[in-house]
């Protein structure tokens, strides 16, 4: 995976992804010192990492954990023959519709929300009512 970080968790269960992206769900802190968190795998299996999110002390493995990363949202306009670009928020798209509605002659048909992992992967399309 690359490199992201882990930020130790403060409420539980908090949900993390391990180095092979799998999730995983710390259900609290335990008396051991090398391994505080507790908690279970994807398939279900009880686990413990390290106070840095580690598998095993001293050394990296696929299972040590990252926060889960954060997904992109834009939205964009969607009219008769073509999209708009980018906006950051669905308010700014109702915004960059009304601030063009004098040059239109057609309706805006729906917005596009479209929700992807930082890289560009993932990526997903929800339609919203105008």
């Amino acid at each position: 995976m690359t490199e992201r970080k882990f930020t130790p968790p403060t409420q539980f269960p908090a949900e993390y992804v391990d180095g092979l992206g799998s999730k995983v769900v710390i259900l609290g802190r335990g008396p051991h010192e090398a391994f505080p968190f507790i908690g279970h795998d994807a398939h279900g299996c009880a686990e413990c990492w390290t106070k840095l999110g580690g598998y095993y002390i001293g050394s990296t493995s696929p299972y040590d954990l990252y926060d889960i990363p954060k997904r992109i949202s834009t939205w964009h306009n969607v009219y008769d023959d073509w999209v708009s670009c980018e906006c950051s928020a669905r308010s700014d798209a109702d915004a960059m519709h009304h601030s063009v509605d004098d040059y239109l002659t057609e309706e805006r048909l729906c917005v596009y929300r479209i929700e992807r992992d930082p890289d560009g992967g993932n990526p997903e399309i929800f339609v919203e009512d105008v």
